[in-house]
């Protein structure tokens, strides 16, 4: 079973943010806030040298992000561009 995750872009005060929710395998899940946390900074990192941008990575429990019929939807887009 592989992992889900979500990507969420949105606009603060003129800024993009970048959001990446990823679920957690049940073999990495850990009661430890530190270790996630761990694992947060150095998911953000990696993204943050492989595609130049700075992102909060949310490592969240397996099956709680929503699944979809269909084509799964990665990437939601809130801002407001008009």
């Amino acid at each position: 079973m592989s992992s889900n995750y979500q990507i969420i872009v949105d606009r603060v005060n003129n800024t993009d943010t970048f959001d990446v929710l990823a679920e957690l395998t049940p073999e990495l899940m850990s009661d430890s806030v530190t270790d996630i946390t761990k694992k947060e900074k150095q998911l953000s990192g990696a993204l943050k040298a492989m595609l130049g941008i700075q992102a909060k990575v949310r490592l969240v429990a397996p099956r709680s992000i929503e699944r979809s019929e269909g084509k799964a939807k990665r990437v939601i887009d809130k801002r407001n561009l008009y």
